[in-house]
């Protein structure tokens, strides 16, 4: 098996054969990070929701947690590492030796260290002095503790989020690594290297002023340096500062060198701090317990459970989306639009009387933008025609189609007859049919759907007139139709897992399969519509109605467009996420391939300047040009997201000027 290293005595640091391997920063590092602390055993599923997400996580915490894992697995994979991550039954195991993660090992070293001192000699010989004993064994301990010491990079598990458990973790490991540093002090003193104690306590306790058992320990390096006065000195300093910082005095253990040190003419052979020897004796503090109680919060594991049956119950009940009126329902669309509601309302609200005459629905590539304004339009049609008494006109202007797309004379004619007109009355130039448009949806308020638009120049000569309205969906978001016309945008996102397993159930019988099989297949499928509906297709057609072996055959990156594949250009989930790369500027072609292959799903305008080498504001215009046509989506201010399918085919894509 290829060696795994994973770092965790300072930032993350994860190896695989000597290699470096790049982890995404947040929770993948959290997810990482809560495995390695119990290297080679079982975590479970809520254990590692409540590591990764604490108290409050979101309701799709079971399934997102399963992708961070399959991206995880898959950064080891490309690495050479097949098999880092197993799934258990209720969870998963980071499949490395406990030795391979450096806490681990410097816990072994220090174990180690402790049994190689010979116990030394209580007695006194003819001088008063302490008889010393197993010096060889001393010195092998020292080395030892040297080997442990050498893999502290800094504070444990530094650069994660400051969850509870990290925090805990980090300070067990940090008080393991004082003890260690203490027992090395009082070994120099035994073997006489109390000038080399001096220099590598001088660090310690200016970076833990508050720990009196190291100034104890300084000290006594001092006393036996030759260095009394400095001492004496350094001991007034530490009380000054313990009586004006925290108003006490200093413990009785620093009391007791300081006592020693007034009595004493010169340097003598260090004597047991504290009364105890540093080594096994002492409590030996562990990570792994000290973290092991945070998957133990109250109510937190049974809620993935609950979430699962509400998503079953939401699922059974398939509610329809559109007008109440009974009489209108047979004229209703065949299936309902789970998770739609809020976009619905959004357009109705944006075309009511009074109120804007153009609405721009954008969205990825399969997120059902057509199929969302075909809902509304039906609606709208069946329901209060006197909303739109012209009626509804609809074209599909191919923008992002396997065919070329409309002319502006195509798509005004094609309109136009619908509105009546005979084909060998219409005019050849496109400035009068334009005006024949704007004025016969001027006599009747008429809705007009311009599906598929490219632009915002291909859409300008197709608006209506008068009070009619026009709807335009594209994978652009056509801002320049909000700063000229006036817009109203409404973006169409991928669905939630809930409204994605209920699109699965109203389409198949998945409605009695496990949800957590559900949930997965729509994460595989990234919540578009679009995918979901190739994946039903495959459920009731394809030999195994189980979601779960469904979802396994899905699961491999290699073959996942191809299993989405319809055998057409039109609805094939390859053709259609690749269709708007030929648009792309080489720039952002480059970014968006640089992005799949380091698998940057969720980034930042830093991560994007790191993978360009440009400065953080061309890097923010350049993501922005594919933000603007959704093959990225903005999450924040500088943050964004790239699905999981877009990424596979911008892999495959390979256009002449990327490198």
């Amino acid at each position: 098996m290829t060696s795994i290293e994973i770092g965790m005595l300072g930032e993350l640091d994860v190896r695989v054969a000597g290699a470096p391997v790049a982890i995404p920063g947040g929770k993948q590092r959290l997810l990482l990070a809560a495995l390695a602390l119990r290297a080679g055993r079982l975590l479970t599923t809520e254990e590692l929701i409540d590591r990764v997400w604490g108290e409050q996580p979101p309701e799709t915490a079971r399934t997102t947690l399963r992708g961070y894992v399959k991206r995880l697995r898959t950064g080891f994979a490309c690495a050479g590492a097949d098999a880092a991550i197993e799934a258990v039954s209720g969870g998963y195991r980071l499949c490395v030796e406990s030795e391979d993660v450096d806490l681990e090992r410097f816990r072994t070293l220090r174990r180690e260290a402790a049994g190689a001192s010979a116990p030394a000699g209580a007695g006194r010989d003819g001088s008063g002095e302490r008889e010393v004993t197993g010096t060889h064994g001393h010195a092998g301990e020292l080395q030892r503790l040297q080997d442990a010491l050498s893999r502290w990079r800094g504070r444990a598990l530094s650069g994660l989020e400051p969850m509870p458990w990290v925090t805990s973790a980090a300070d067990a490991a940090e008080e393991e690594y004082l003890q260690v540093c203490e027992r090395r002090a009082e070994l120099r003193l035994e073997l006489g290297q109390a000038e080399r104690a001096v220099s590598e306590l001088r660090p310690l306790v200016t970076a833990h002023p508050n720990r009196e058992s190291l100034w104890t320990r300084l000290l006594l390096a001092l006393h036996h340096s030759g260095r009394t006065a400095e001492a004496l000195l350094t001991y007034d300093e530490v009380r000054r500062m313990l009586a004006e910082g925290l108003g006490v005095g200093p413990c009785a253990s620093l009391r007791a060198v300081h006592e020693r040190l007034l009595r004493e003419d010169g340097p003598q052979r260090a004597p047991a701090v504290g009364g105890e020897r540093a080594g096994a004796s002492r409590r030996h503090a562990t990570v792994g317990g000290a973290g092991g109680g945070a998957g133990a919060g109250g109510g937190v594991a049974d809620e993935p459970a609950v979430e699962a049956t509400a998503a079953t119950a939401a699922a059974a009940q398939s509610p329809r989306t559109g007008p109440s009126n009974a009489a209108t329902a047979e004229e209703e669309p065949a299936e309902p639009l789970p998770g739609r509601q809020r976009e619905l309302a959004a357009l109705g609200g944006a075309l009511g009387a009074g109120r804007g005459r153009l609405v721009v629905v954008d969205g990825p590539a399969g997120a059902g933008k057509t199929a969302l304004v075909s809902h509304w339009a039906l609606s709208a049609e069946a329901g209060d025609r006197s909303r739109f008494p012209g009626g509804v006109l609809h074209v599909n202007l191919r923008g992002f189609h396997p065919e070329p797309p409309l002319t502006t004379v195509q798509a005004l004619t094609d309109l136009l007859i619908q509105a009546g007109y005979e084909p060998e009355r219409l005019p050849a130039d496109p400035v009068a049919l334009g005006a024949m448009l704007r004025r016969v949806t001027a006599r009747s308020r008429t809705a007009v759907v311009l599906d598929n638009a490219r632009d915002a120049a291909q859409v300008r000569p197709l608006l209506p007139g008068g009070t009619s309205a026009a709807v335009v969906t594209s994978r652009n978001q056509l801002r320049g139709l909000g700063a000229r016309e006036g817009a109203v945008r409404v973006t169409v996102a991928p669905l939630p897992v809930r409204d994605g397993a209920r699109v699965l159930a109203a389409l198949t019988a998945t409605d009695e399969a496990d949800p957590a099989d559900v949930y997965e297949l729509v994460d595989l499928c990234d919540g578009l519509p679009l995918a979901l509906r190739i994946a039903a297709e495959e459920l009731t057609h394809g030999g195994d109605p189980d979601p779960a072996w469904l979802a396994s055959r899905l699961g491999a990156e290699a073959t996942r467009l191809g299993l989405l594949d319809t055998g057409d250009a039109e609805t094939g989930m390859r053709a259609v996420l690749a269709r708007a790369h030929d648009r792309l500027t080489p720039a952002q072609a480059e970014l968006l391939h640089a992005l799949a292959v380091a698998g940057k799903l969720d980034f930042d305008v830093d991560d994007v300047a790191g993978l360009t080498g440009r400065d953080r504001n061309e890097a923010r215009t350049l993501v922005r040009g594919l933000v603007m046509v959704s093959l990225v989506a903005q999450r924040g201010p500088d943050t964004f997201r790239l699905g999981d399918l877009q990424r596979l085919a911008a892999l495959e894509w390979r256009p002449a000027n990327v490198r």
